[in-house]
């Protein structure tokens, strides 16, 4: 039997379904649901989204005969944000009973999760202010709409992290994820929200958890604990105690545990390995080995190498360099930084990976360099927010000092040095080259140039809003800069990119022509945030050319 919930919604007003910046900012990109179902199917909680406030932004296919044209409601950076409030519909009664928000008497309070209590008679949802440095997991009655807040989350430093919903267990306590001693650790709650103890601490983070046994108090979670580029296994009790490593060796683990955990599967590898299959027992002591990987080529390969490197104010970075196996000219080997360095976002891991595209950079004398800045290292929240209200500002700082300790060691040119990447990434190679001489080629694909051009929710998480951090957005701006642009800067933009709009590279490029600053352009038409498949090597094509003429012809 069909039933209409709603009749009022329309293209302002929408009833369990998200708008363009909550899916692609807070319940992840392609997932436009906005209604969750109670276990028993009794309650349908949904978001109701007014977008009546928020402004549209244009985009257009210019390939057509008559232009086609799309309007999106998105909300820029210190623009009004959609208003969100959480309903309950009642199977039995078909009413609806919404929440009561008005404790934080706040109208742009973010609804960031909705879930259920497992036996469905309670939603759980929680709740963020606007610049995200407040959380509270919450508990709501579906049959009279009183509210209660079950725990506090704050950040004096940064912003407060969405790391997932309670995990419940069967006698009605819930871990709960937490970075408020800096890292992200698992806690346990009573189902009023008391804490009863801490289960993981320390230094490192835990990335995710495998199983619970309830009955013997156990729980297996994966986490970076022996190294922040890796990925380990680990055992440890409810109550934090008898802390076991099940992978002990170097590198990225993936497990999956026996019925009872006293065998597990590891499958492992690490940047220069391959790895392999080991069987393990209870304890992590290996019992054979079930398989290894092995690498052959028939093209000359080079292998990727972890470094650690040391920033002028002790800070250890993560890095890997690919070394070409040519003899190296005498001013040493040009060098290219492929990157994304956005906020948690590491682009080291201690993983095998074989990149066609560095291996035949490195085939052609190209060193090819990859940094983990603090901020995107997985060492924790309390690094991570390193990047906070200046964007740009610490990522740089910190790939020049790895520029500098990379040619303290090797026989590299650092006359010679390139950057490239995409979204942040390719915000990075334009910041690079503006404020900054350490580098000869900036390669900067679908950049937000200036980040009062993005949208509020991913950025006033991490910058605040333009009205209170001026100072911040002025000094992570690309467009401000442009007159300090140095060496040679090639700029790719998708035409229809509805997420870092075209629009970020217009305003740079006039900023550019104003200041008289010569520089690369290429617009793929019709391309979103990505390419569409036959752009793609032409973008190499035009990629290769660059590094060929500026870090390679000049030797």
């Amino acid at each position: 039997v069909e039933r209409a919930v709603s009749t009022d919604g329309d293209k302002e007003l929408l009833y369990g379904r998200l708008d363009w910046v909550y899916q692609e900012e807070v319940y992840g990109r392609g997932n436009w649901n906005g209604m969750w179902w109670s276990s028993q199917s009794r309650f349908l909680a949904f978001l109701r989204i007014d977008e009546s406030a928020v402004h549209e932004f244009t985009v257009v296919d210019h390939l057509p005969y008559r232009l086609k044209i799309e309007n999106t409601n998105y909300p820029k950076a210190g623009d009004p944000n959609p208003q969100a409030t959480l309903g309950v519909y009642d199977i039995r009664t078909n009413k609806i009973k919404y929440m009561d928000l008005s404790h934080w008497n706040d109208p742009e309070l973010l609804i960031v999760r909705v879930g259920w209590t497992p036996t469905g008679d309670k939603v759980v949802f929680q709740v963020q202010n606007r610049i995200q440095n407040r959380l509270d997991l919450c508990m709501g009655d579906p049959k009279t709409g009183k509210v209660r807040v079950l725990l506090h989350e704050e950040s004096k430093n940064g912003w407060v992290n969405v790391l997932g919903m309670p995990h419940w267990l069967e006698d009605g306590t819930f871990l709960w994820w937490s970075e408020r001693t800096g890292y992200k650790h698992l806690y346990h709650y009573t189902a009023k929200g008391k804490l009863l103890n801490a289960v993981t601490s320390g230094s490192w983070v835990v990335q995710s958890i495998v199983r619970v046994d309830e009955s013997g108090k156990r729980l297996w979670f994966m986490g970076n604990r022996n190294s922040s580029a890796g990925r380990g296994a680990f055992r440890v009790q409810l109550d934090g105690t008898d802390l076991v490593d099940l992978t002990p060796t170097r590198g990225t683990h993936s497990v999956k545990l026996n019925y009872d955990g006293s065998r597990l599967i590891d499958s492992w590898s690490t940047c220069d390995d391959p790895g392999g299959v080991d069987l393990r027992d209870s304890e992590g002591e290996l019992i054979r080995t079930l398989g290894r990987s092995k690498f052959s080529s028939s093209y000359v390969y080079a292998p990727r190498k972890l470094l650690s490197v040391k920033s002028r104010d002790g800070f250890v970075l993560d890095a890997t360099i690919l070394l070409p196996s040519l003899p190296p000219p005498a001013a040493g080997f040009p060098v290219m930084i492929d990157t994304y360095s956005g906020p948690d976002a590491p682009s080291v891991r201690d993983s095998f990976r074989a990149s066609a595209w560095h291996q035949f950079l490195a085939q052609q004398g190209v060193a090819v360099f990859q940094v983990n800045v603090r901020s995107a290292s997985g060492k924790g929240q309390v690094t991570t927010e390193t990047c906070y209200r200046q964007f740009g500002v610490q990522e740089l700082r910190d790939l020049e000092d790895a520029l500098k300790w990379l040619g303290s060691r090797e026989k590299v040119d650092l006359t010679h040095v390139g950057i490239s990447g995409w979204s942040y990434g390719g915000f990075m190679s334009a910041y690079a080259l503006t404020h900054s001489k350490a580098f000869a080629l900036g390669l900067a694909g679908a950049g937000v140039y200036d980040w009062q051009d993005y949208d509020t929710i991913y950025t006033e998480r991490y910058m605040s809003t333009p009205q209170l951090n001026k100072d911040g957005y002025r000094v992570s701006s690309c467009v401000a800069a442009a007159d300090q642009l140095h060496g040679h800067l090639q700029i790719v933009h998708g035409s229809m990119d509805d997420n870092v709009h075209m629009q970020n590279a217009m305003q740079f490029i006039d900023a550019l022509q104003k200041a008289q600053k010569d520089f690369e352009l290429m617009i793929y038409p019709k391309a979103r945030h990505g390419l569409q498949r036959h752009q793609r090597p032409h973008l190499r094509r035009m990629q290769w050319r660059a590094i060929r003429q500026h870090l390679l012809e000049q030797k």
